[in-house]
């Protein structure tokens, strides 16, 4: 770790701004107006069981439970708040009236299973928020102990209740007004309809146990009756390898979790082998008997895959001879996503790219660098300088140039001696763009990032997986300290980002621009510009929902990310020392998330870490 960015850490300790937590509710007047409503809508109901009335008084008392979710659901109020607890007792007691009034046999319903009915629902589109890594609102739905402890916003079954139930209320909810799941399309009324009357019924559970995984339970249960053929060596012929790349790109948009066409999900070996709705599709080592084959191989109609895509010659007898030799499994667990197994139209790109000589990577570099100053900035000459580390161009003078390349190089030393010794971090040399004026530098944005540049954005860096793109984009903003930062800072601050991202991983905004900044100081301290973004934190972060947020790359607006990810990494520099904060950036460089490599590195949850954040920026 570079010693002069450790003594200028140490030395420079923050002060920090107050901070405001927006209220966890946000209950209005017209929701207390629409409570007192509900209260005498409870009570007309009252009167109408009284007159025998029991259909409309059950109408009615549904229609409250519904709109008192909506008031919960817009007001974040939980069922324990007293304006929502007062109405639920009326209810219950005027449910409980209605059901001795009422004598009249209720219609039978069939049990409805959860393991068989609902899990799968909740596997397939609910745990993705709502699993074991950062469960969303603290609600754990993977199991069933998550569905009994519930979470943030309280329990969300009240079993024999189903329109009260906070479950339903999500389900149920509008597009855009807290409907879950929040992504894709809602659950269909069939699915919605046996998850109430799986609630009305009690809300049972009939699995094994509840604190083990839904996913893992079903599992447990279909492989009882699910073979999967294990290699015997000697096979020829890979399913991982072979079968599994055009299954994903023939086979798995009509044949998924989602969109079973047949019953049939060719989302991973495993389902393959568990067939579809006319039984299974595949009898290891029998090709002529196996549904899978006749439809694929044309034996019988309709002929799969449908429409204009087919199967080639290679993939027909891939296929035979994996018949052939007993359908064997390569792939590990037979619960792996065959996508998987397919390279991305990224991924053999880099692959590409991998091949390609050193020689021929600074061939691509000048000539992908020359094209996008050609597209964005303009097609007349401009000065050029090139060394061993950096190719800079722009359309400043030459001696310009040849300041920043200077820059570049006594910044190279220091980060290399931070973080590691890698002396060609960049194969091919990394690109730097120095653009004269915003104009300039807006234009490069709209042309070839696609996108419209922010007021407050002097520079940025780019490096993509394979370092097709590697470069540094500075807009010259001078070299005085003004409410922007100047060129250098500008550079070594995007230079640093450059040079965390050298792999390619797409590391956190909040981590790369505050690196960049923290690095700067070492380097070139200047109170002014450190007290400008510090006092430009607090309002950026006080909109929060919860303090963990703050490490969430998007959580915040792109303007935040120099100020917020400046005081988020001297917090963490000061706390833990420039020793973790470099085995942070490892962690993040090895395919850690963000929430796994601050747990790791710092021994404390992110919301830990978060909360200790936030509460500096209040003790100002």
């Amino acid at each position: 770790m570079s010693r002069l960015w450790l003594i200028a850490i140490v030395s420079g300790l923050l002060v920090f701004s107050g901070i405001s937590r927006p209220a966890a509710a946000q209950f209005t007047a017209e929701h207390r107006k629409e409570l007192t409503e509900l209260s005498k809508e409870v009570s007309r109901a009252s009167g109408l069981i009284r007159k025998k009335e029991f259909d409309e008084a059950q109408k009615t008392l549904t229609d409250v439970e519904t709109r008192l979710q909506a008031v919960m659901t817009a007001s974040k109020l939980p069922a324990s708040a007293p304006p929502i607890r007062r109405i639920m007792l009326l209810l219950e007691k005027q449910q409980t009236a209605l059901a001795k009034a009422d004598g009249r046999p209720k219609p039978e319903v069939a049990a409805v299973s959860f393991m068989k009915e609902i899990a799968p629902i909740i596997v397939s589109r609910c745990v993705q928020c709502h699993g074991e890594n950062n469960p969303r609102n603290g609600l754990r739905l993977d199991r069933f102990a998550g569905w009994r402890a519930g979470g943030k916003n309280g329990p969300v079954l009240m079993p024999e209740h189903a329109p009260r139930s906070l479950i339903m209320a999500r389900v149920n909810a509008a597009e855009g007004s807290g409907r879950m799941p929040a992504n894709g399309a809602p659950l269909t009324d069939e699915q919605k309809e046996n998850l109430a009357a799986w609630i009305d019924q009690g809300a049972k559970f009939d699995g094994v146990t509840e604190d083990k995984a839904f996913a893992d339970l079903i599992y447990e249960e279909d492989a009882k009756n699910v073979k999967i053929p294990k290699p015997k060596g000697g096979e020829t012929v890979s399913f991982k390898n072979d079968i599994a790349p055009w299954f994903t790109n023939l086979c798995l948009n009509c044949h998924n979790s989602r969109r079973k066409s047949g019953g049939l999900s060719v989302e991973t070996f495993f389902d393959i082998m568990k067939g579809g709705e006319s039984g299974e599709v595949v009898i290891p080592g029998d090709m002529e008997n196996s549904r899978l084959f006749r439809l694929v191989g044309g034996l019988e109609l309709p002929r799969m895959p449908q429409g204009q895509a087919r199967i080639t010659r290679k993939n027909y007898e891939d296929l035979k001879k994996w018949f052939a030799e007993g359908n064997v499994y390569d792939g590990g667990d037979p619960r792996t996503p065959l996508a998987s197994f397919t390279p991305s139209e990224a991924e053999m790109a880099r692959q590409e790219l991998t091949s390609l000589s050193d020689a021929e990577l600074q061939k691509l570099r000048i000539e992908r660098s020359e094209e996008q100053y050609r597209k964005a900035i303009s097609s007349e000459a401009h000065p050029t300088l090139m060394d061993d580390q950096f190719l800079l161009l722009g359309n400043v003078d030459e001696k310009r140039l040849a300041q920043v390349q200077g820059w570049a190089h006594e910044q190279l030393k220091i980060l290399q001696k931070a973080f590691d010794s890698d002396q060609k971090p960049w194969r091919g040399r990394l690109a730097i763009f120095v653009l004269k004026d915003q104009f300039s530098y807006s234009e490069f944005n709209q042309v070839i990032e696609r996108r419209r540049v922010d007021a407050n954005l002097t520079g940025h860096s780019k490096v993509t997986i394979g370092q097709e793109d590697a470069y540094v984009v500075l807009l010259d903003t001078g070299d005085q300290p003004q409410k922007t930062l100047s060129l250098q800072v500008s550079l070594m601050d995007n230079l640093t980002g450059a040079y965390l991202q050298k792999s390619g991983r797409t590391f956190p905004e909040w981590v790369v621009r505050g690196a960049g900044l923290v690095m700067a100081d070492s380097t070139l301290p200047d109170r002014q510009r450190t007290e400008s973004l510090e006092k430009a934190t607090p309002p950026l972060v006080a909109a929060l929902d919860r303090p963990e947020d703050i490490f969430k790359d998007g959580a915040l607006a792109p303007s935040a990310a120099a100020p917020v990810g400046y005081t988020i990494v001297k917090f963490l520099m000061i706390s833990g020392g420039p020793a973790k904060f470099s085995q942070f950036i490892k962690a993040l460089d090895g395919g850690a998330n963000v929430n796994a490599a601050l747990q790791s590195t710092y021994g404390a949850s992110p919301a830990t870490i978060a909360t200790g954040y936030l509460n500096k920026l209040k003790s100002r």
